[in-house]
């Protein structure tokens, strides 16, 4: 098991990529605290996703809301006394340019990608420098946040931020042997990715989407959460201010 009795947090975890990379850590041995906005029942929650297993929990936060935030790292300091490792995941996104992109959207992206991020790090970090060396921090990025897309200038803009945050961040924290990386995933086939070309006007759109990248399709979940194990492990213990690109071919530029 590559986290055997490893404490882990990520936020984001009620669905998706987080929800896939926070059971593939229970089933490495992580006791794992999902995050996320949504309002769930813990005991219901755990019992449909992880079969009722004890090394999995649920709690509610805000990551944009500082006291939120601090409650949250009070209880991790409570119940487990330490933080071997974190995964921020949680972002939202939207369509829109530079001059059709209203201001209250343009915030709101950065405040849930870019401020939460420093908000969940920021109040977290005395429970990992608790766990000290070996200790990992894997951020999610996006291939996008790499080369730029038109039309998504918000979510392009805090993906990139995402990239220059971890390569900061990791040099601030290789003294205490924090390790700090992020991943860049490629369109993943999500529920929600599956709605958004489910209803779209052009049904070949997602063939065509699938299409830009080398392998022709999108990425399941758990391929990506292998990516995030592996920066989260001692299997990349030399890595740090690294990105990962995992997706499929996109951004060696097959279109």
């Amino acid at each position: 098991m590559k986290l055997k009795d490893k404490v882990a947090l990520i936020t984001g975890a009620s669905r998706g990529l987080g929800l896939a990379t926070a059971q593939l850590f229970v089933e490495e041995g992580a006791a794992v605290i999902c995050v996320a906005r949504a309002s769930l029942e813990e005991k219901i929650f755990v019992q449909e996703h992880f079969r009722a297993s004890p090394k999995a929990g649920y709690r509610r936060v805000d990551i944009t809301k500082p006291e939120e935030v601090k409650t949250l790292a009070a209880f991790v300091q409570e119940r487990f006394g330490r933080l071997d490792v974190l995964v921020n995941n949680a972002a939202v996104d939207t369509i829109g340019s530079v001059e059709d992109t209203a201001d209250e959207e343009f915030r709101r992206i950065l405040d849930v990608n870019v401020y939460g991020l420093f908000l969940v790090t920021r109040y977290l970090m005395p429970l990992m420098r608790k766990s000290g060396s070996g200790s990992s921090i894997v951020n999610v990025a996006s291939n996008i946040g790499l080369m730029g897309m038109g039309r998504r200038v918000a979510y392009t803009t805090s993906k990139g931020a995402v990239i220059q945050f971890t390569r900061s961040v990791a040099i601030d924290c290789a003294p205490l042997g924090i390790r700090v990386n992020a991943i860049a995933p490629g369109a993943i086939n999500t529920e929600l990715v599956q709605q958004f070309f489910a209803g779209h006007a052009d049904k070949g759109f997602r063939k065509q989407v699938e299409g830009w990248h080398a392998l022709d399709r999108f990425a399941e979940p758990l391929e990506i959460a292998r990516g995030i194990l592996f920066l989260a492990s001692a299997d990349s213990s030399y890595a740090t201010g690294s990105v990962l690109s995992m997706d499929g071919g996109y951004t060696i530029g097959k279109w």
